[in-house]
């Protein structure tokens, strides 16, 4: 009686909090948007964690279709329409098999109407089951040096913050090799540090820096990527590395903030006649009390939006946004877009407008 009496005022303070923002940037909002199962066994299988949510509008929502970033992923959610005040949860389940280390997956939550969006997010640090080298380390790059993750993700660096994570590869086999490593540049501040050398059956860092430097207005995606050379083999394909720049905040709640709100944040075109390029309007506003600054607009290659980086929305403002894609010449084929908008707003400095299109 004490948990459901605890949830119940939880979701009380969700409701009141989201009628004081007058509009949020979705029907459906979440007790939280992210969940760390923090330190687990791979040995130990399945976890899983149910989302919270309420609905604050007046109409009827109903989860239409779920999306996730992996396969180890799934979600089971209620297809039943959640009226409005009432509320609703969803269940995520991620299956550690064949991960090591830290972990982070996404959960897209679309509404049948297409018009709200939530995007939840879950992590955690597995702890592989004991294997020999090659199946720890499955993924060749040159030689006899695998590795075990061809991605490297830093999530949120903020200005002025150097942050470090670890590639490990490991040499499988029984022959010492000479190790280097070829990268795209100091584009966004990385910097790689490689051990000249690994021994047979031995296991080494690379070490992977960002550099963010304070007052250079650096932000957005920054995406690298990092090929191992091993006795003068080049890898076939580069391992990946991305990290999201944005302000450093302040943990003073007290303090004004700006609240980013979009609506749609996903936008069907419907199907149109191919090879065209079709435009739509959408409201993007801020719901928060203190200046909302664009940092950074990025659209991605077919997408256009009428917001620039450096575009201020004062609070309380909205304003009626294109947003625009270029259809696939191909019949009954779908082309999905994206827009990444990097802004002050704290709770959620990055946010990806999706956009999608079907040819007749």
């Amino acid at each position: 009686m004490k948990v459901r009496t605890l949830l119940t005022t939880i979701f009380a303070l969700s409701f009141a909090f989201a009628q004081a923002q007058e509009e949020l940037n979705s029907a459906l909002v979440f007790e939280t948007y992210e969940w760390d199962f923090g330190q687990i066994d791979e040995a130990d299988g399945v976890v899983q964690h149910t989302f919270r949510f309420v609905n604050v509008s007046n109409n009827p929502i109903q989860i239409d279709n779920v999306a996730t970033s992996c396969g180890c992923t799934t979600v089971l959610y209620s297809t039943q329409p959640v009226a409005g005040g009432e509320y609703g949860e969803l269940t995520v389940a991620f299956d550690p098999s064949r991960t090591e280390g830290r972990v982070l997956r996404e959960v897209e939550v679309f509404t049948k109407d297409r018009r709200n969006y939530a995007s939840l997010m879950i992590s955690a640090d597995v702890n592989p089951i004991p294997m020999g080298l090659e199946q720890i380390y499955p993924h060749l790059l040159a030689g006899t040096v695998k590795t075990n993750a061809k991605r490297c993700n830093f999530g949120y660096i903020a200005q002025g913050e150097k942050v470090t994570r670890i590639v490990r590869v490991a040499n499988v086999g029984d022959k010492a090799s000479k190790l280097s490593v070829v990268t795209t540049g100091n584009r966004y501040g990385m910097t790689v540090e490689c051990p000249a050398s690994i021994g047979p059956e031995e296991v080494v860092s690379i070490h992977i820096t960002y550099d963010i430097p304070k007052g250079k207005k650096y932000y957005g995606m920054a995406r690298d990527t990092i090929w191992v050379v091993a006795d003068g083999v080049k890898s076939q394909e580069p391992i990946v590395v991305n990290a999201i720049r944005v302000d450093k905040f302040t943990q003073d709640e007290s303090k004004p903030k700006p609240v980013l709100r979009i609506e749609p944040a996903y936008v069907d075109f419907g199907t149109k006649a191919p090879g065209k390029i079709y435009k739509k309007t959408i409201v993007i506003g801020n719901t928060g009390n203190a200046d909302l600054i664009f940092r950074n607009v990025e659209a991605m290659e077919g997408t256009a939006i009428s917001i620039e980086t450096g575009q201020v929305i004062k609070p309380g403002n909205e304003l009626k946004v294109t947003v625009a894609i270029t259809n696939s010449d191909i019949p009954r084929n779908t082309t999905m877009g994206s827009i990444n908008l990097t802004t002050n707003d704290p709770t959620r400095p990055f946010r990806e407008l999706r956009l999608q299109v079907d040819t007749k």
